[in-house]
């Protein structure tokens, strides 16, 4: 048997082992540590910076979006401990204030740096996309980059003279425990605004910097992200922001730099704002944008070639304890130790004014056509680089009972105007039944509110009938909706009547109503074949969609994701609430315009004034307020989203969608006395419309009895 040595001699064979690491290469390792700082700022730095990208490849020049000089220089400030910068997109700002930061700290003060994305994901995103090919292309600083293992990971690298860099996003894991003299934020307010209830990232950013006294520093930068909280707000200072949360609050409690141009025809110094440019209106978005000139304030117009060199001659300015503006070197600068700037869409390198302003025209007729205002946020805030102070903040303060009366007109309750295209019925339930509204719905999907009632009477047959209705505990109690998909309104000006194209029903509440709902949906499904009836589940948060039809993510009852039969409206109730307030707001007839009776319930009125918009969505004014009026206008634009309504050409429209005399929805309208005829003589009174091409027979509607020119359904009070 060979023993432990011979073993080992086996298995090793000749093999050395390793030699042990000399003296010199140990100190020659440890060298970078020991040198001191080079005393140059990160502008100068970048000036022997190489970039190699798919779009450009070559030298950096710091005359390419010269406004970044002065606050990349702040970086290596010994006199502040944090800085902020808010501006567009395209400012080239995440390069001056991080990459070239970044360069700085590896080849000349090499020091722990910590670099915080809004989540894990755009953090990865951030060291393959930006880090990594700035490390190659530089070769100061690929040299620098550690070659052992470990050195260099996603989230984590090493550099000569002990520097180590962390890719990180806003836990509380990544913002406690640690001193680093560097935390550079990029894109902030995308980040969440309260790290594990520890405070802001900023906050957070400036307590691990603290330890280094005047050589640590926080920086954030981005656009704004976050609404304006107040619609009232007037400047107190030459350059204070609007009050927000996220980069402009930070902003606000720094020194609160603008840029500023110099006319080149007058001489006077002004701020290249969105509110300097000047356009005509044309045709269309594109015809306008293309007339952008910038306006000084003396009227003296600015062609877009003379952007480059006016951002060459540019200057910052800043405010003074007395309210005066200094250039950053004054020492009568705000007593403050975060230095701050923000700058708008106009001075972006990367970015034209003609982009802008085609931009921000698209988006203003995508919120006048669906009232949707996305696309609107975006460009004002990514463009422009300005804070958003959504369009319902202001409406929705002054929403009242006494407005929305002052506006309704005098219309007959139950008959459709003589523009209808399509009606649909919307249903909310409650704990004492039902209450149902019905739209008539024109080209550009304008709307009038042509019938409200409520049903509190279980229908006939029901167990215990008569008695209240009870939608959670009796699913006999849903037969009394079934009327109401086939109930026929009477449109003015004409012999014609028309059904409703479709019917939603709210399908959450108390325990029981989910159950009874699906079921009356399934079972009418079964009974027709089709589906006009649709079921709605609300979804609050403004970054929900409008409104997304599919199936539920797992099936009621049941602990496991499996195939459901079921389809449900899935409604964005903030952004939709916001949707309605526009359209009950606007002034004259006319797409998306919501009219109301002055002829309706009072409870109706005050049902859609009883929520506040704030700056995270809808909240009653009072817990106990109804709402109903409010939900079911909400349930039913969601109907004609899903419907997809608003895609319809009204030239060449579906059958459905079609002017009265060949709607597929509509029918003869009968008396009293005819209808009595036709039962006895057993065809269906509702006979239809001359130019209507019927596909299969439709079944009879329930008997009906006509009250205030409207027909209304028996039982149903």
């Amino acid at each position: 048997m060979l023993d432990r040595q011979a073993i080992i001699a086996k298995f090793l064979g000749d093999m050395e082992p390793p030699a042990f690491a000399s003296p010199a290469a140990i100190v020659a390792k440890a060298l970078p540590a020991l040198q001191p700082s080079r005393r140059i700022d990160v502008p100068t730095w970048a000036t022997k910076r190489k970039v190699r990208g798919a779009g450009f490849s070559g030298d950096w020049s710091n005359d390419f979006a010269a406004y970044m000089v002065e606050p990349a220089r702040m970086l290596t400030s010994r006199r502040y401990s944090g800085l902020v910068f808010c501006g567009p997109a395209r400012t080239v700002k995440t390069e001056h204030l991080v990459i070239n930061a970044l360069g700085h700290r590896v080849e000349c003060m090499p020091r722990n740096m910590l670099i915080l994305s809004p989540t894990k994901d755009t953090a990865r995103e951030f060291s393959i996309e930006k880090v990594d090919p700035f490390i190659a292309a530089n070769a100061g600083v690929y040299e620098r980059l550690g070659k052992s293992r470990g050195d260099d990971n996603i989230y984590d690298k090493r550099f000569a003279g002990g520097m180590r860099l962390r890719l990180g996003w806003p836990v509380i894991g990544q913002l406690s425990m640690f001193d680093i003299p560097d935390v550079l934020l990029t894109d902030y307010d995308r980040m969440v605004e309260d790290v594990n209830g520890e405070g802001s990232p900023f906050k957070l950013a400036q307590k691990r910097t603290q330890s280094f006294g005047s050589l640590g520093m926080a920086m954030a930068e981005g656009s704004p992200g976050r609404p304006v909280l107040d619609d009232e707000w007037k400047a107190a200072t030459p350059h204070e922001a609007p009050p927000t949360t996220g980069i402009l609050q930070l902003y606000n409690g720094g020194t609160r730099g603008r840029f500023y141009w110099t006319c080149p025809s007058c001489g006077e110094l002004f701020q290249p704002s969105m509110d300097a440019l000047k356009y005509e209106i044309r045709d269309t978005p594109g015809q306008s944008a293309k007339t952008v000139e910038m306006a000084c304030p003396n009227g003296c117009l600015i062609k877009h070639d003379k952007k480059f060199e006016l951002n060459r001659t540019g200057v910052w300015l800043h405010e003074a304890d007395n309210g005066q503006l200094v250039t950053i070197d004054d020492p009568a600068i705000a007593s403050t130790d975060i230095v701050s700037y923000w700058c708008e869409g106009p001075v972006a390198a990367l970015q034209s004014w003609e982009q802008i302003v085609l931009r921000l025209l698209q988006a203003r007729e995508d919120f006048k056509k669906t009232g949707d205002e996305t696309s609107l946020k975006t460009t004002i805030n990514v463009d422009q680089g300005r804070p958003y102070l959504p369009q319902q903040l202001e409406v929705g303060e002054g929403l009242s009972e006494d407005a929305l009366k002052a506006g309704a007109g005098r219309y007959p309750i139950g008959v459709a105007p003589d523009w209808t295209r399509f009606i649909t019925v919307q249903v909310d339930v409650q704990a004492r039944g039902f209450v149902v509204q019905a739209d008539a719905w024109g080209p550009g999907l304008e709307r009038r509110l042509i019938d409200r009632q409520e049903i509190l009477m279980a229908p006939d047959g029901a167990p215990g009938a008569p008695r209240p209705c009870d939608p959670a505990r009796y699913l006999e109690d849903w037969q009394a909706l079934l009327p109401l998909i086939d109930h026929a309104y009477p449109v003015a000006g004409s012999e014609l009547a028309m059904k409703p194209k479709a019917m939603i029903v709210d399908s959450g509440g108390a325990a029981g109503v989910t159950t009874n709902a699906y079921s009356f949906w399934r079972k009418h499904k079964r009974r027709n074949g089709d589906i006009r009836i649709y079921l709605a589940r609300g979804q609050g948060g403004l970054t929900r969609d409008r409104a997304r039809y599919g199936t539920p993510e797992k099936v009621l009852g049941s602990k496991k994701i499996k195939r459901s039969d079921i389809r449900l409206v899935y409604v964005g109730t903030d952004k939709l609430k916001d949707e309605i307030v526009a359209s009950l707001t606007r002034k004259d007839p006319g797409p998306n315009a919501y009219h109301l009776s002055d002829l309706l319930p009072d409870r109706v009125f005050s049902e859609l004034c009883a929520e506040l918009r704030t700056p995270t969505g809808w909240e009653r004014k009072k817990s106990a307020q109804p709402n109903e009026a409010f939900d079911l206008a909400v349930y039913g634009r969601a109907l004609a989203i899903v419907l997809k309504a608003e895609k319809i050409n009204w030239d060449r429209p579906p059958a459905w969608a079609d002017v009265v005399a060949r709607n597929a929805n509509s029918v003869r309208r009968v008396t009293d006395a005819a209808e009595g005829a036709a039962e006895d003589a057993g065809v269906d009174a509702d006979e239809p419309a001359p130019a209507r091409t019927e596909t299969k027979k439709k079944a009879r509607p329930a008997k009906r009895r006509r009250r205030d020119g409207a027909f209304v359904m028996r039982g149903i009070k």
